[in-house]
Protein backbone atom coordinates (compact mmCIF):
# COMPACT_ATOMS: atom_id res chain seq x y z
CA UNK A 1 0.00 0.00 0.00
CA UNK A 2 1.45 3.41 -0.92
CA UNK A 3 2.27 5.63 2.03
CA UNK A 4 2.69 9.39 2.09
CA UNK A 5 4.36 10.81 5.18
CA UNK A 6 3.52 14.30 6.34
CA UNK A 7 5.79 15.77 8.99
CA UNK A 8 5.15 18.79 11.13
CA UNK A 9 7.52 20.91 13.17
CA UNK A 10 7.28 20.01 16.85
CA UNK A 11 5.78 23.44 17.62
CA UNK A 12 3.19 23.33 14.83
CA UNK A 13 -0.39 23.38 16.11
CA UNK A 14 -2.00 21.90 12.98
CA UNK A 15 -1.75 18.25 14.14
CA UNK A 16 -3.72 19.15 17.28
CA UNK A 17 -6.31 20.98 15.20
CA UNK A 18 -6.62 17.99 12.86
CA UNK A 19 -7.16 15.68 15.80
CA UNK A 20 -9.81 17.96 17.33
CA UNK A 21 -11.67 18.25 14.01
CA UNK A 22 -11.51 14.50 13.40
CA UNK A 23 -12.92 13.91 16.89
CA UNK A 24 -15.75 16.35 16.18
CA UNK A 25 -16.62 14.37 13.05
CA UNK A 26 -16.12 11.02 14.84
CA UNK A 27 -13.55 9.88 12.27
CA UNK A 28 -9.81 9.21 12.38
CA UNK A 29 -7.24 11.86 11.51
CA UNK A 30 -6.26 9.70 8.52
CA UNK A 31 -9.86 9.75 7.25
CA UNK A 32 -9.97 13.53 7.68
CA UNK A 33 -6.72 13.99 5.76
CA UNK A 34 -8.03 11.75 2.95
CA UNK A 35 -11.16 13.95 2.79
CA UNK A 36 -8.97 17.03 2.45
CA UNK A 37 -6.94 15.40 -0.32
CA UNK A 38 -10.10 14.38 -2.20
CA UNK A 39 -11.53 17.89 -1.85
CA UNK A 40 -8.27 19.36 -3.07
CA UNK A 41 -8.30 17.09 -6.14
CA UNK A 42 -11.93 17.85 -7.14
CA UNK A 43 -10.96 20.44 -9.71
CA UNK A 44 -8.13 18.35 -11.16
CA UNK A 45 -9.15 17.95 -14.78
CA UNK A 46 -8.64 14.81 -16.80
CA UNK A 47 -9.58 13.86 -20.34
CA UNK A 48 -11.32 10.66 -19.24
CA UNK A 49 -14.78 11.65 -20.46
CA UNK A 50 -17.99 10.02 -19.21
CA UNK A 51 -17.93 6.97 -16.95
CA UNK A 52 -17.50 3.54 -18.51
CA UNK A 53 -19.81 0.75 -17.27
CA UNK A 54 -18.25 -2.23 -15.51
CA UNK A 55 -19.12 -5.85 -14.81
CA UNK A 56 -18.90 -5.23 -11.05
CA UNK A 57 -18.31 -2.29 -8.73
CA UNK A 58 -14.60 -3.12 -8.59
CA UNK A 59 -14.43 -3.37 -12.40
CA UNK A 60 -16.28 -0.05 -12.72
CA UNK A 61 -13.85 1.69 -10.35
CA UNK A 62 -10.83 0.26 -12.21
CA UNK A 63 -12.18 1.19 -15.66
CA UNK A 64 -12.87 4.74 -14.50
CA UNK A 65 -9.54 5.33 -12.81
CA UNK A 66 -10.58 5.25 -9.17
CA UNK A 67 -8.67 2.02 -8.45
CA UNK A 68 -5.67 0.26 -9.95
CA UNK A 69 -6.07 -3.24 -11.37
CA UNK A 70 -5.33 -6.11 -8.96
Amino acid sequence: MPTIKVRFHERDTLPDALERRANELDITVEQLVKRFICTGMEDYETDDGPAVPGESLDDFLVKNGALKEK
